[in-house]
């Protein structure tokens, strides 16, 4: 079982957004994948609630978790057959934070490409190289033209963590999706959204699972723990 942990300190980046895409994504890809909201917001579970009162689906598992109790859930799910878990997790937490990335086997930062922004992203990456973990760093919400997405990745090099090689893009795709309980390739497969979450969910597999491996594959039916 494999640990990808969604993680920023400042809200509004796309974290819940990315982490539904991907546990749906993972899903498609014939895993059997649990979503853990870690945020007192819980808007994880508010997408799960609406992706049953709209019909979308009971799958993939959504799990409201205080961070005191993760390592003995997380164990209930590695025995319960689970194959990916992805961590939700809530800005200016630090004990949650800690807690993420001290089980998460794959560090994912979203940040847009603004100054209070990449700051935030800056103290979630050296604290994350803290506990020794490579980050991973999604640029998110996009702007069409402008300077600012180059100088952002600039400034990822410079913290010498890794840039996620597809940016994500300010899309009326995602939000759309998001109110009936959806992700943006449920919505749009066939639209660019769509396309951005396929390829950052390609680029995780392979950090988590290897290039070679695309994981453990299962009936995209089954329920895990």
């Amino acid at each position: 079982m494999k640990i990808l942990a969604v993680i920023s300190q400042k809200g509004g980046v796309g974290k819940t957004t990315l982490a539904t895409a991907l546990a749906v994504a993972a899903e498609q890809d014939g895993k059997n994948v649990a979503l853990f909201d870690l945020d007192p917001q819980a808007s994880a579970c508010f997408w799960a609630d609406r992706r049953r009162d709209t019909g979308k689906g009971e799958t993939p598992v959504v799990r409201d978790v205080n961070f005191n109790r993760l390592p003995h859930v997380l164990e209930a799910m590695r025995n319960g057959g689970a194959d990916l878990v992805i961590l939700d997790c809530p800005p200016q937490q630090r004990d949650i934070a800690d807690a993420a990335l001290s089980v998460a086997d794959m560090v994912l930062i979203p940040t847009r490409a603004e100054a209070l922004d990449i700051r935030a992203m800056t103290q979630t990456v050296r604290l994350a190289q803290q506990m020794g973990k490579q980050a991973s760093v999604v640029l998110t919400f996009c702007p069409p033209t402008g300077p600012e997405v180059e100088q952002t990745r600039e400034i990822v090099a410079q913290l010498k963590a890794d840039l996620v090689p597809v940016s994500i893009h300010l899309r009326k795709a995602f939000a759309r999706a998001q109110q009936d309980g959806q992700t943006a390739q449920e919505y749009e497969p066939t639209s660019k959204a769509a396309a951005e979450i396929q390829r950052l969910y390609e680029y995780s597999r392979t950090a988590l699972y290897g290039k070679d491996s695309h994981g453990k594959a299962k009936a995209k039916s089954r329920r895990v723990a």
